[in-house]
């Protein structure tokens, strides 16, 4: 991120004819924007490492799915727990390298399969619901002790799933008959209350400040949750649905104060921008096509291009003032 900031702030300069283009490979350097040697050589070692890793569970998939016939359920059994035994062995023996990660992540997704393959083997009868909520529980130790951003996440992706389809199955909670509202409400009200929990946490966690991908891609399962919500509201109002409305500028509000001021982040407010014009423009349209007139098409289209002029223009002034601020 600060890279990011400096280079631009670099391109201003010499636009603005403050630096030299003779000395701008010398200012690169001082910046620390072009990484060095041995950085390229970590990054290439990484680069190398997850693809043999993803190769190596692409050959395992491949190897089942080949031979699926011919292997027997003893010996199906035997090589996934085989596997996921000697990964969580290899995590423990190698756990002070960085790239012993993808160890513990690689034991965690094998765990899922080997549900589904018992699952599958023995027909319990089980609901599919069952099946993640089980994989979630069953990596729970392994999520708070390897300390992993991504296993985390992964942990959040089948606490959703799970959500999902147990309303898909039941169609409500603890027996009670609920909407589709109530199922967009609690994944809205899961994520962003694991977002929030992110955040706070980021500050004082160190494992947590590596990196802003898993806290954004939770914040966009919270923005689709909160937009489809607005939406499904625009296109069917009623008096028990109000609250949309409210929690959706509660969330619009809040993601701006808090990543405008509190945590700087041009992907979350480039997000609330997004959300922002797809609301209004479908609200729009939604209007306009009561009246089939052609001319309501060029509003909409004249509305999305105005807005969103407007937003990549704020969104770079935005930026501009937190590179002025760093510098």
């Amino acid at each position: 991120m600060a890279s990011a900031r400096h280079k631009a702030l670099l391109i201003q300069w010499l636009k603005q004819k403050q630096l030299a283009p003779d000395k701008s490979a010398e200012a690169l350097a001082v910046a620390d924007i072009r990484p060095p040697a041995h950085a390229w050589q970590g990054f290439i070692d990484k680069l190398l490492l997850i693809n043999g890793a993803a190769l190596l569970l692409v050959g395992i998939l491949f190897f089942f799915a080949f031979n699926w016939q011919a292997i027997t359920r003893f010996h199906k059994f035997a090589a996934l727990e085989l596997l996921i035994v000697v990964s969580v062995i290899a995590y423990y023996r190698f756990s002070t390298r960085p790239s012993a990660h993808y160890l513990i992540l690689a034991a965690s997704v094998l765990v899922g399969v080997l549900l589904a393959l018992y699952g599958q083997t023995y027909q319990t009868g089980a609901d599919t619901w069952q099946l993640f909520a089980s994989w979630a529980l069953l990596i729970s130790p392994w999520v708070w002790l390897a300390k992993l951003p991504s296993l985390w996440l992964l942990w959040l992706l089948l606490g959703n799933i799970s959500l999902i389809l147990y309303y898909q199955t039941f169609h409500g909670l603890l027996g009670v008959m609920f909407g589709s509202h109530t199922l967009l409400l609690t994944l809205f009200l899961f994520n962003s209350l694991s977002l929030a929990v992110w955040e706070w946490a980021a500050k004082t966690v160190f494992w947590l400040q590596q990196g802003r991908q898993e806290p954004r891609l939770l914040a966009v399962m919270t923005g689709f949750s909160s937009t489809w919500l607005m939406l499904s509201f625009i296109f069917n109002p009623d008096a028990s649905t109000w609250y949309c409305l409210v929690l959706y500028g509660v969330w619009l509000l809040g993601g701006y104060a808090v990543y405008r001021y509190r945590i700087p982040d041009v992907f979350m407010l480039a997000g609330g921008c997004l959300s922002l014009i797809l609301v209004s423009s479908v609200w729009w349209t939604h209007l306009f096509f009561k009246n089939t007139d052609g001319f309501a098409l060029l509003l909409i289209s004249f509305w999305v291009m105005i807005t969103s002029g407007y937003a990549v223009r704020w969104l770079k002034i935005v930026a501009q003032e937190w590179q002025h601020h760093d510098g």
